[in-house]
């Protein structure tokens, strides 16, 4: 349940992000409203998670190979953990496709409102969107404790590489929103049992934060390797000599949405736990699953 209530807090503030940027806030002081958004709401973390101080005799001295090491995630004794990561690289390289549909509007829309004017009917359709994600986190995170995780991240892949094959079919406006809705639908649901699962497959309790880190490296993977693979294969594929691509690139760029997606589902299959309804209160330490 909380880490749908969770994913619901991250897509709300998606969307207020949006709306801010979209209708109210001038563009270049968005980084300067961020920072200032970052100093209001760090002290209320800090007042909220209460931690056991360590006495310096406890603390671990640092030592630079053991650092090192503490950022490879073995397969063979962090089983379910390293799966986890992989599938969570995918799915960011999944969302990653998503900053294409700007571009995507604009070039394959035969209503000359929406091209002409893409990047206002892109944030429309982003805030859309977010806003069906939040709505859905936020129960889908009581559903998974009922469920298991696992048939959720099932279900959220599925939706999501549907709605890439979708946008391959469509050509106007109103049935992109309609994509657009199942997408944020199946994001919310990914969202509201993403934490929960990590957390399930945790290796050890005292490296739990470590662990949590690296879970969270998996986001900045995907984000960076997805346009690095994304870009290149519009260019190639849609490429016109012009600033505007050919649909077919825009297919191509799909496809490989759906093929991410496919990987994000394919790995939690390799993940033994989250199959059933589990309450997880404290990360008890016990032997990882093997791959």
């Amino acid at each position: 349940f909380a880490s749908g209530i969770m994913g619901g807090l991250t897509a709300a503030g998606a969307v207020v992000g949006l709306l801010a940027l979209g209708f109210w806030v001038p563009l270049e002081m968005a980084y300067a409203i961020y920072a200032a958004a970052v100093l209001f709401t760090t002290p209320f973390t800090w007042l909220a998670a209460k931690e056991i101080q360590l006495s310096t005799a406890d603390c671990k001295p640092y030592v630079w190979g053991e650092i090192v090491r503490s950022y490879w995630i073995s397969p063979t004794t962090h089983g379910d953990f390293f799966w986890v990561f992989v599938s969570r690289t995918f799915y960011y390289m999944g969302v990653s496709i998503q900053i294409y549909i700007l571009y995507y509007l604009r070039d394959t829309m035969e209503d000359p409102e929406i091209s002409e004017h893409a990047q206002t009917y892109t944030s429309i359709l982003c805030m859309i969107s977010q806003g069906a994600s939040g709505v859905v986190a936020s129960f889908a995170g009581g559903v998974s404790d009922r469920l298991g995780r696992k048939p959720l991240i099932y279900l959220s892949c599925l939706c999501m590489g549907l709605v890439y094959i979708g946008y391959c079919l469509v050509k106007s406006y109103t049935a992109v929103i309609i994509l657009g809705l199942c997408y944020g639908a199946s994001n919310g649901v990914y969202l509201a049992v993403d934490y929960a699962l990590a957390v399930e497959c945790l290796p050890r309790k005292d490296d739990h934060a470590k662990d949590l880190a690296l879970w969270g490296i998996a986001a900045f993977l995907g984000t960076m390797f997805g346009p690095c693979i994304t870009g290149p294969l519009l260019a190639v594929v849609g490429g016109q000599g012009t600033s505007h691509y050919a649909f077919k690139g825009y297919v191509a760029v799909m496809m490989l949405g759906v093929v991410y997606s496919f990987f994000c589902g394919f790995f939690i299959f390799r993940v033994r736990r989250g199959n059933a309804a589990v309450k997880v209160s404290v990360v008890e330490d016990s032997p990882a699953s093997p791959a």
